[in-house]
């Protein structure tokens, strides 16, 4: 990556932190929506749903034209499209019904649910393989900071004459002139630029010009690899939609803690998933070179330890906040091994032209359960009546998302061998400048190229 490169992924980062601002502020002022709107916590939490269930079936839409068109200019759009209606939520006027709240935040979860296939198809194109777990983590750090950061700003416009409002204007507000500043120095990376099998001839001025077409979405979906990450995502990602949203009821309830210690429960346990998605990934990167099963396998091991401190954070009564705050810590830590490796692992076994819809399928499938955590949570808690079965409910979908892991350890090393022997043919043509399509591109999906194999401790290309 040159120095504008650099630019590029920090502003990616900055935009990324904004927009999950927002996404938090939300749970952090129930009691204040609820007050205002006179509404209960189950239309509430249904509201949350909504923002990211319509995002995530949009962003569909959003990740086919990435796969065909300018991802700069796409993700201009739809950093404008998102931002706007949070910036209209903090203005009384937009929102002085609660159907003019559940309107901004609907509008608001499209750019949200948008951003995030733009976001890693670019990435798999500005790093190589042996760092794209690392760059995922960037972002997923800017994601997990967010996360924090958002009740704090909804904690800070309480206490302003202002109130709830002014947390969606603060959260808005700094995107503008970061977006206006990538649409100047932003550049869509040549696609395809950072595979082995394919550098040379584009740095010698060849044009990789293969786009996605519908019928792609056959080979999208039989690859293995591909089937086991989208179907993790969805009970892997329950208690990420349930949790930011009823976790600091759940202690204000339970443990009779006030909000604000609560609130600190949810932030170290954000912070320090943030910072072990960081670490977790610079691991991950290295495994997947040694060889790409171990990933899958960090991954499997992560998620059953990280259960094992959440358990004792929910059916324990530990007697004291710090030693909530230890445990929230470590769960946090574990728990997101997955985080940014799953995300290495999709952009490593999918073809540059296929990059953009994957993310969008895997978004899709990661905010179904996203965007019914707060719903299945509010489920659970009327029919039930019980916190302790809300809590113990997640803990036991995030122990089948480590069980389908495993599926991935079992096919991960054949599809990445396969990608790396369709990018060597694709890569000979592009040295012979030899099209096989009417765009100038190369296209096929079979392939009589010599087989890489993974042999001993390296991948070999």
């Amino acid at each position: 990556m040159n120095g504008r490169d650099k630019l590029t992924l920090a502003l990616l980062v900055a935009l990324s932190f904004f927009l999950m601002c927002d996404l938090f502020i939300t749970p952090a002022i129930i009691d204040a929506l609820r007050a205002e709107y006179g509404v209960s916590e189950i239309y509430l939490s249904g509201v949350g749903s909504a923002f990211i269930l319509v995002g995530a079936a949009i962003s569909i839409l959003f990740g086919f034209k990435a796969d065909r068109g300018s991802r700069k200019r796409l993700l201009v759009i739809t950093v404008l499209i998102g931002e706007l209606p949070c910036l209209l939520t903090g203005i009384h006027f937009f929102t002085e019904s609660f159907s003019g709240f559940v309107i901004m935040r609907v509008l608001t979860g499209i750019g949200v649910g948008g951003i995030y296939p733009l976001t890693f198809s670019l990435v798999g194109d500005y790093f190589q393989v042996r760092h794209r777990a690392t760059a995922s983590a960037c972002i997923d750090l800017a994601w997990g900071l967010g996360m924090a950061a958002g009740p704090l700003l909804a904690g800070l416009a309480l206490k302003t004459d202002y109130g709830w409002r002014l947390a969606f204007i603060l959260a808005a507000v700094p995107s503008f002139p970061i977006v206006a500043l990538f649409a100047l120095v932003a550049r869509d990376p040549e696609r395809g630029r950072t595979e082995a099998a394919l550098s040379q001839a584009i740095q010698e001025g060849a044009h990789y010009r293969q786009r996605l077409q519908l019928q792609d979405f056959r080979v999208i979906f039989k690859n293995r690899t591909n089937l086991f990450l989208f179907l993790q995502g969805i009970p892997g990602s329950i208690p990420w939609g349930l949790f930011p949203f009823w976790l600091i009821i759940f202690f204000n309830e339970t443990r009779q803690f006030s909000q604000q210690d609560a609130t600190y429960i949810w932030e170290i346990f954000c912070l320090a998933a943030g910072l072990g998605g960081f670490i977790w990934a610079l691991l991950g990167d290295r495994l997947f070179i040694r060889k790409p099963s171990l990933l899958p396998g960090l991954c499997t091991a992560g998620v059953f330890a990280g259960i094992i401190p959440s358990m004792i954070i929910f059916n324990t009564d530990l007697g004291s906040l710090q030693a909530y705050l230890l445990l929230a810590g470590l769960a946090g830590l574990l728990i997101t091994v997955p985080a940014s490796n799953t995300k290495a692992m999709l952009m490593n076994v999918n073809r540059p032209e296929h990059r953009g819809s994957v993310f969008a399928i895997f978004n899709l499938a990661d905010n179904i359960g996203k965007g019914t955590g707060p719903a299945i949570g509010g489920i659970l808690l009327a029919t039930t009546g019980s916190y302790y079965t809300m809590a113990n409910t997640a803990l036991v979908l995030w122990l089948l998302c480590g069980c389908l892991f495993i599926g991935v350890i079992t096919s991960i090393n054949r599809d990445r061998i396969q990608l790396l022997a369709l990018m060597c043919e694709r890569g000979e043509r592009l040295q012979t400048q030899q099209p096989d399509d009417a765009t100038g591109g190369v296209t096929g999906t079979l392939f009589s190229a010599p087989t890489p194999t993974i042999t001993g401790t390296r991948e070999n290309a």
